[in-house]
């Protein structure tokens, strides 16, 4: 058997690796945040200015090419750990490591790439199979647990249910106005589970969210429409009316009743349509193939002719007179 390389090393070094390195070769790419802008931005319009670089492995290694040899094993492993993660494979560290050895030393592997590449893809399908039976176990379970609670919570005083099933509480009635489909909202919120594990909340970023009415889950875009400006309500929203069977990974599992508190702050309506653009040349309308051949003729249009025209189809039209 010849020598091969691992599969998980190529995908590795295309993914991780080299892309590292291209940022700590170009610092401008990175998206590190910066401590101070006001030094950033002097350093991005003064390019005469160099960087000052800081080796943070100086003193620690016999000499460079063990520095970097090293500081390729950190990044590798990282990203392999991250990818091995995010698959959900498990795995036997030390066998990892002794493949990754004999394939990065070109020593002969037990298997090959394409063999590798088969095992992993069998691999991946038994996760996903098993990651499909336990969110429709899960999805059951959240299911009748919702279905429960918005049984018991719609007895509750004040508590107001929907023709769709949506719950909802006055908390503070506004007196403001009540936003409509076509308008932008600026809210307050705070989302968490039937069993008060909170998933989301503007409060905790310490500012209001803006959207659209209409971007939201529906028992959202229905709650918002019934709040005048000022308003607090709480939601019990049925899952039909959220995120249903999909859930929202990996906080929101699937057929999830959820519950809300929701301040309406203010609405933005919708900006103004743009303007018509305005004619300034002649137009030429070409007819279709199959009108030319009927004897249609290419015309050209003045401009203050399509400018009329144009006036013409955007106006208002008249009703027909009704028969006397």
């Amino acid at each position: 058997m010849k020598p091969v390389s691992s599969a998980f090393v190529s995908v590795i070094l295309a993914t991780g690796f080299f892309s590292s390195v291209a940022l700590a070769q170009n610092p401008k790419a990175t998206a590190v945040a910066v401590a101070n802008p006001a030094v950033a931005n002097r350093s991005a319009t003064n390019s005469a200015v160099a960087p000052v670089v800081v080796d943070p492995g100086a003193g620690k290694f016999a000499s460079d090419l063990e520095k970097n040899s090293y500081a390729m094993g950190v990044l590798l492993a990282g990203d392999l750990k991250r990818q091995l993660a995010r698959g959900q494979y498990e795995n036997d560290t030390e066998v990892v490591i002794r493949a990754f050895s004999e394939a990065l030393r070109g020593k002969t592997t037990v298997i090959t790439d394409g063999e590798a590449n088969v095992i992993l893809r069998n691999y991946s399908g038994e996760i996903r199979k098993k990651m499909e039976e336990k969110r429709k176990v899960d999805g059951e379970k959240a299911k009748t647990a919702g279905e429960a609670y918005l049984a018991k919570n719609k007895k509750k005083e004040g508590v107001k249910v929907t023709a769709s099933g949506l719950q909802y509480q006055v908390m503070k009635e506004g007196t403001g106005a009540k936003p409509t489909t076509n308008d932008t909202v600026q809210v307050h919120y705070r989302g968490t589970l039937i069993d008060g594990t909170e998933f989301d909340s503007s409060y905790s970023r310490g500012e209001p969210a803006s959207f659209g009415v209409t971007r939201v889950i529906r028992g959202w875009t229905e709650a918002l429409q019934l709040m005048p400006v000022g308003s607090k309500y709480k939601l019990a929203i049925p899952s039909e009316l959220a995120y249903g069977m999909n859930g929202s990974p990996p906080k929101i599992a699937p057929s999830s009743a959820l519950v809300f508190e929701v301040e309406l702050v203010g609405i933005r309506p919708p900006p103004p349509a743009a303007p018509s653009p305005v004619v300034t040349s002649d137009i030429i309308r070409v007819p279709s193939a199959e009108d030319l051949k009927k004897g249609a003729k290419i015309e050209v249009i003045k401009a203050s002719d399509a400018e009329r025209l144009q006036q013409e189809a955007q106006a208002p039209k008249k009703s027909p007179a009704a028969p006397k």
